[in-house]
């Protein structure tokens, strides 16, 4: 197995050690340019400066061990790439890593609208070389790009004048017009040649070599080589090879199913979400088990061990709901364990049954394994989670809810002094994070959802809880009467996402209900496909590591056409060159000056 992986920051430990292991491949594959990666890396932690966009792509093999790498400069302005450095492991066996790079890299291109790309090879013509013994290499090397519908240009001074900056080397140039007709007009040609000699080699603007060659290309469009046996480009596979939304899910989940008319937290959600995320380009990651201290962290001890407890005790077929509410005497906790039920509930339909701890227990490991793909470099992980957590508190359970998923990732994330905003657009407050967090200033929560004088949980999510203590003015509740149309509630998003962006988070995490979408049983809001297609692109687009985590949404189409939506929608921001893209949040509008 094959996994890609775009290389865009350089801190993470993931990526650290990625980058040591492209040193070595680079060094060995490239000896007489050992330098050339530490290029790459500074191009990599200068990003932000750069009139061009470097794209570093690497291959890993199914223990993360790296397998290749191409590095492409991709001009936004003039939509063309050039592919500076391929190669794989020399010390591997060959088994199509070359061309699977290749592939990943073209698709790449081609989902951010690129036009084509160039790159330069060893002259495949006699009369071009001075040890003709290298032509059959050369040759085989070019039927490799020639495959995919590649063309080598002809009629110009760039395989007839030495580059002085490339050891006076001849090399040809070729198109590779990415599944499009192979065109390319001379002033095309012209701006690419010269951002080419200027950023591979390092030319001033106006050099009298860069104009020679930029000039050579006279014909309009440019001369294409016709090749002597015409077929068809390589056909790539519908599903390509780069697969931005790394997704984690356990089969577990379906142990915890009641099947009592009207309980709507059914196994039938998962199947629904991953339909709809058939054709999003995800990646799905197995499922690794972390220890309870994670857990311990964020619910109170007691909690923990009672639900372990009186899930074990249980029947396989027994249902225990919690009936009385020790609200007068707290301290006094009954004696047996399913009496208990209520001390630790907040609620009366969310039961206990023998299989909701080890399903919550799972749950929590599909969130940390997310919350870990994001710590190590992901951009977007998503930790589909069944049962739900937003609305496990402390040291209490409900809404469905038994252990805090988002609320235990985040604090995952929060370890080692990062800062982390916890975002909750489920229908229903996130009263649980909001307890959680509710004395700290590392967790920022905003939560979205109906007002809770009609919608569950009711005690909690009123705008006038803003935190306590060193958390005082670190929780954001935007409670909503309805309508809430997509248009509303995209002016409340954009309000909660300027919070985002002044708190400067290390990592973003969303908790993710379906719920807010027209139709669903448990809400009232009437937002859209489209308004989730906005909703993701605005988040996506603050350019954060992203969690997200599946809570709740309980109509069965919506959570299909929904997370295709939302998913899709994040896919198209991942292939988007930051710098290039326009943020959809509007900007606060400064006061006038009196």
């Amino acid at each position: 197995m094959i996994r890609f992986r775009h290389v865009v920051e350089t801190t993470s430990p993931a990526d650290v050690e990625i980058l040591r292991s492209a040193r070595l491949l680079f060094r060995h594959a490239f000896p007489y340019e050992p330098e050339g990666i530490d290029r790459i890396v500074r191009f990599l932690e200068n990003r932000a400066q750069l009139d061009f966009e470097p794209i570093l792509l690497v291959s890993l093999d199914r223990k993360n061990s790296l397998t290749g790498l191409c590095f492409v400069f991709y001009f936004r302005e003039i939509r063309f790439g050039y592919l500076q450095y391929i190669a794989s492991d020399p010390e591997r066996p060959q088994r199509g890593i070359g061309g699977a790079l290749y592939e990943a890299i073209r698709e790449l291109l081609i989902a951010k609208g690129a036009r084509g790309l160039l790159l330069d090879i060893p002259p495949v013509d006699a009369d071009k070389l001075e040890d003709v013994s290298r032509l059959p290499i050369n040759r085989k090397r070019w039927k490799f790009y020639e495959r995919y519908g590649a063309r080598i240009i002809e009629g110009t001074e760039w395989d007839v004048t030495p580059n002085p900056r490339n050891a006076y080397y001849l090399t040809t140039l070729v198109l590779d017009p990415l599944g499009r007709v192979p065109k390319l007009s001379r002033a095309q040609a012209r701006r690419a040649v010269r951002r080419i000699l200027q950023t591979q080699y390092g030319y001033e603007p106006g050099d009298a070599f860069v104009e020679r060659v930029a000039n050579s290309f006279r014909d309009d469009p440019v001369r294409l080589r016709i090749p002597k046996r015409v077929s068809p480009p390589k056909r790539i596979a519908k599903v390509g090879r780069i697969r931005p939304i790394k997704i984690v899910v356990s089969d577990g989940h379906v142990i915890h199913h009641l099947k009592e008319k009207g309980y709507v937290e059914r196994p039938v959600r998962v199947r629904q979400i991953l339909r709809g995320l058939e054709g999003v380009a995800t990646e799905r990651i197995p499922v690794k088990h972390f220890p309870d201290r994670h857990i311990l962290a964020v619910h109170d001890p007691k909690l923990v061990s009672y639900l372990r407890a009186v899930c074990a005790r249980l029947d396989e077929k027994a249902i225990v709901y919690p009936e009385v509410f020790p609200i007068r005497r707290p301290e006094r906790a009954p004696k047996a364990l399913e009496d208990r039920a209520g001390y630790f509930c907040a609620d009366t339909f969310t039961p206990l049954t023998h299989n909701a701890w080890p399903a919550a227990r799972r749950a929590v490991d599909v969130a940390l394994t997310a919350a870990e793909l994001v710590a190590d470099g992901e951009r977007f992980a998503y930790a589909i989670c069944r049962p739900p957590g937003h609305h496990a508190e402390r040291r209490i359970f409900g809404g469905f809810c038994f252990l805090n998923n988002s609320a235990i990732a985040a604090n995952y994330l929060a370890a080692g002094g990062k800062r982390v905003a916890l975002l909750d657009i489920d229908y229903h407050h996130g009263n649980g994070a909001q307890d959680i967090f509710y004395n700290r200033a590392d967790v920022l929560t905003l939560s979205i959802h109906g007002h809770p004088r009609h919608a569950y949980p009711n005690f909690s999510g009123y705008g006038d809880e803003r935190g306590e203590g060193a958390g005082e003015g670190f929780n954001r509740n935007w409670p909503l009467e309805p309508p809430v149309d997509d248009a509303r509630y995209l002016r409340v998003l954009d309000e909660a996402l300027r919070a985002v962006l002044r708190f400067r988070p290390s990592y973003l995490v969303v908790s993710f209900g379906l719920d807010i979408m027209k139709g669903d049983p448990t809400g009232s809001f009437e937002v859209s496909t489209a308004g989730l297609k906005s909703i993701a692109e605005r988040i996506g687009q603050l350019y954060l590591p992203t969690l997200v985590v599946q809570e709740g949404g309980y109509a069965v189409r919506n959570l299909r056409i929904g997370a295709r939506s939302f998913f899709g929608a994040l896919e198209d921001v991942w292939f988007q060159d930051r710098a290039a893209a326009r943020s959809p949040i509007p900007l606060e509008k400064k006061p006038a000056r009196g």
